[in-house]
This record gives structure tokens, C-alpha cells and sequence, in this order.
């Protein structure tokens, strides 16, 4: 059985003035590891019992490779790797 990380938001609205209350973009993601889109979406429901009416945003993620370089300026504030 192979698992798939899905991102998943709580569509039910924030009762806080913050930018995440009407936009789901905005909103934190829960990653949750699951077979398919549905047990995903049943985690998020044990996790958050009582906002299964208003549902949740269940997505594929597709993760992605970050390379670090640390960049720095020498003598002559010339930048280099």
C-alpha cells in the first residue's frame, strides 16, 4: 500500500480578523500521509470532529527539492558561493 501526502485545510471560517478567515489560500495546511484523498480527509475529521458539516480541502501535494547556498561578499563586496 503506498501512501500520498495530501494537504489539507479546514473550510469552516475563522472567527479571528486574520487574512486566512475568508481566504483558504491564506490558511495553515495539515500534512497528513494517507492511501487517498478520502482518508485524508477522515484524519482530518478525527482531528476536527465537530467541523465535518463545513468539510475540509483535501489536495495532492507534490513536494519539490530546495537546494541551500549560502552567498557571501568578499573584500571587494563582490558576492560568491
Amino acid at each position: 500500500m503506498t501512501l500520498k501526502h495530501y494537504r489539507c485545510t479546514r473550510n469552516m471560517l475563522y472567527s479571528h480578523d486574520c487574512t486566512g478567515r475568508d481566504d483558504l489560500r491564506e490558511r495553515q495546511g495539515h500534512y497528513i500521509w494517507a492511501v487517498n484523498e478520502e482518508a485524508a480527509w477522515q484524519e482530518m475529521a478525527r482531528r476536527y470532529p465537530d467541523e465535518t458539516e463545513a468539510g475540509f480541502t483535501v489536495q495532492e501535494w507534490q513536494s519539490f527539492n530546495v537546494i541551500v547556498v549560502e552567498v557571501k561578499r568578499d573584500d571587494s563586496k563582490d558576492t560568491t558561493e
